[in-house]
């Protein structure tokens, strides 16, 4: 008799509903009792277990966060940025090393885990400037990784400008109002977005800045008003590209190994070696266990392994961006957006709309799009309206503020490099708005080392060479005042 788990499963469930049936006549004490001596106090205990280990590790992961000192740092772009979104994807490709493995003492003795960097595009009374946060340890990295790419860059670190907001309240807050909102994919993550290739026209080689129309929007946050976009990315392994060869091979039709859940796992052992004996017990010993059959159960079939010969343009373009995607590196994603401003001045399609719109450029109907998650959206419907909307409020700001990896709904999506540099990367000239701060001509210094003397020397040469010139103007326009023309002489270093 072989062991079948899906049997076992259904006469232990047809055996709890008969004695929760038989329960019926007590007094409600009396089945808590009985429940409970049982064997249900395993569950009350699993359940306490469970939420003081989740206290534990709660402690000491924000006594291990404010051991980290972090910069936040202004970047001024070059009034004249001829680089491509490349140049950026470089950036993040230099910050992903930054991937430490922890171990399990690391982990749940000292609460360390994964450091990540918050990419920020904020206006402040349509004022627009582009941040990164980075741990302070990390900074002298970050700037090189920048200077490589735009030498002509300035970095200076700035104070945060989120934290005068980080004692409102709502609903008690008279002067402000606030909306905000968590950002996540519309499909599972291997599915890219749109990326700056497919923004460049393919005859003309014009590129279409998408970061134009942010820039449009931010210079038109008017005073008293502020809009902030905040993409909090945590570089990670590869495990994340099991899910899209799922995706793959679901597509192409292709032949997964079957996958065992833990109970199934856990029974398998026993399965087999009642397997094994049943069929040593029927046809003795001298054969191969599990080759009884195998004639009568393989049957021949002319169908291909897979329809990668079959598929429609459609589905070619999504393995071939799927597989794109999984050739890069790749960062943890949390994409927040907040638009705060004083009541009498706040202006919610300005602010909320247009972000939403601006992020749709990034959407591919066959791919994958950018999307509100509603349940972090801060509108509430149909009962306690006011409260769960002021619980949103103070639950994203606070977020924000903290930049936290961990709060808020979910633990994000997965973009690559290229689809980060996308979404963040500094305008092209084309794209820039007057409102951006940008970095005007740089006066060049002799060198601080340079001794005194020949700073001098060279400063008089320069200033002679000046007036010989003056002179020689000079007497050229007193010959032209007499005879009516310049009279062509030989150079005076001519020589004899």
């Amino acid at each position: 008799m072989q062991f079948n788990l899906y049997d076992f499963i259904i006469g232990w469930y047809n055996s709890l509903v008969d004695f929760m049936n038989s329960l019926g006549g007590y007094h409600p004490m009396v089945i808590a009792w009985i429940l409970f001596i049982k064997g249900a106090w395993i569950i009350f205990a699993i359940v306490f277990v469970w939420g003081m280990w989740l206290a534990y590790m709660n402690h000491i992961q924000n006594k291990f966060a404010a051991s980290i000192k972090w910069s936040l740092l202004a970047i001024d772009v070059p009034k004249e940025n001829l680089q491509s979104a490349k140049a950026v994807e470089h950036i993040f490709a230099a910050m992903w090393p930054f991937f430490e493995s922890k171990n399990l003492i690391e982990k749940y003795i000292y609460g360390m885990f994964q450091l990540a960097f918050s990419l920020e595009i904020v206006s402040i009374g349509g004022y627009t400037q582009f941040i990164i946060r980075v741990p302070t340890t990390h900074r002298d990295i970050v700037e090189a990784a920048i200077y490589a790419q735009y030498p002509k860059a300035e970095i200076s670190e700035v104070e945060d400008y989120a934290e005068k907001y980080k004692d409102l309240k709502f609903p008690e807050e008279e002067e402000y109002g606030l909306w905000g909102s968590e950002f996540g994919l519309a499909k599972p993550s291997p599915y890219p977005i749109r990326t700056y290739p497919s923004f460049e026209h393919t005859l003309t080689q014009q590129f279409a800045d998408p970061m134009a129309d942010l820039l449009e929007l931010y210079s038109r946050i008017g005073p008293e008003e502020e809009l902030w976009l905040q993409f909090l990315i945590t570089p990670i392994k590869d495990g994340w590209k099991e899910e899209g060869y799922k995706i793959i091979n679901k597509i192409i039709g292709a032949e997964e190994p079957g996958k065992k859940y833990w109970f199934e796992k856990l029974f398998y052992p026993f399965h087999y070696m009642a397997t094994l004996i049943n069929e040593l017990f029927i046809y003795g010993i001298g054969y191969e266990p599990g080759s009884i059959g195998e004639g009568s159960q393989q049957k021949e079939s002319n169908e291909p392994p897979n329809k990668m010969l079959y598929l429609t343009p459609e589905e070619k373009n999504i393995i071939e961006g799927i597989t794109v995607k999984m050739s890069k590196i790749a960062y943890q994603t949390k994409l927040r957006a907040i638009y705060i401003a004083k009541k009498e001045k706040m202006n919610k399609p300005k602010g909320v709309g247009a972000l939403i719109g601006v992020l749709q450029q990034f959407s591919a109907i066959d791919m994958n799009s950018i999307v509100p998650i509603m349940k972090t959206f801060t509108k509430a419907n149909y009962f306690l309206v006011e409260r769960r909307v002021a619980w949103k409020q103070n639950n994203i700001l606070r977020n924000y503020i903290n930049r936290s990896q961990s709060g808020g709904w979910g633990t994000g999506f997965v973009l690559n490099i290229e689809e980060l540099a996308t979404v963040f990367h500094f305008p092209v000239p084309e794209a820039m708005r007057t409102t951006l701060k940008q970095v005007e001509a740089k006066k060049e210094t002799p060198p601080i080392d340079l001794p005194d003397t020949i700073f001098e020397k060279q400063q008089m040469d320069l200033d002679e060479i000046d007036n010989k010139e003056a002179e020689l103007e000079a007497g050229v326009m007193k010959d032209q005042n007499k005879n009516g023309s310049a009279k062509a002489e030989p150079p005076v270093n001519l020589p004899m």
